[in-house]
C-alpha cells in the first residue's frame, strides 16, 4: 500500500478489531513512506523519522500537526546537522521518545546517525549509541562502532 490515508483507515479498523500486530504493521509503513521521494538514503530515513513524530503527535493530539521548526532545520542547516543536533541534544526529543514509545527505535535520529556513522563525527556518533543503549535499544545490526 501507497497511499497513507487508506493506510491510516485500515490501521484504524485493525485497532477497532484489537488487532495490534496489523496496527503496528500500518503505523511502520505509514513512516516508510514519510521518505518516499528522496533519492539519497540517509535524507529518506531522515522524513521517515520526521513523518514517525508528525504522525504519533496527529495521533495524540487527533489532529496533523507539522514539526516546522524541526522542517525549517533541515531546510536551512541541512539534514547531517540536524541529525547531529537531536543526537547530541542535552535532553532527548519528543519525536525520540514517540518512537521508543511506539516500539520503533529505527525510525529516531539517533538510530539513523549510527546506520550512517561515517558521515558523522565521533562526538555524534558515541551521543547516538549512548543515548540508544540508555533506553535498552538493540542498535543497528549493520553498525560497527570505529571507536571501540
Amino acid at each position: 500500500m501507497t497511499d497513507p490515508k487508506r493506510i491510516r483507515m485500515l490501521m484504524q479498523n485493525a485497532l477497532a478489531r484489537n488487532e495490534e500486530g496489523l496496527a503496528r504493521l500500518c503505523l511502520r509503513r505509514i513512516f516508510e513512506l514519510g521518505g518516499e521521494g528522496h533519492p539519497d538514503p540517509l535524507v529518506r530515513r531522515l522524513w521517515q523519522a520526521v513523518t514517525a513524530y508528525e504522525e504519533t503527535l496527529k495521533m495524540k493530539v487527533g489532529r496533523a500537526q507539522r514539526e516546522t521548526k524541526v522542517r525549517k532545520k533541515i531546510e536551512t542547516k541541512g539534514p547531517l546537522v540536524a541529525l547531529a543536533d537531536w543526537a547530541t541534544a542535552k535532553d532527548v526529543t519528543p519525536g525520540f521518545l514517540a518512537a521508543i514509545g511506539a516500539g520503533m527505535a529505527e525510525f529516531t535520529g539517533e538510530y539513523i546517525v549510527l546506520e550512517y556513522a561515517d558521515s558523522f563525527e565521533d562526538n555524534v556518533v558515541q551521543a547516538a549509541r549512548a543515548r540508544l543503549e540508555g533506553f535498552g535499544v538493540a542498535l543497528p545490526k549493520t553498525w560497527r562502532s570505529r571507536l571501540t
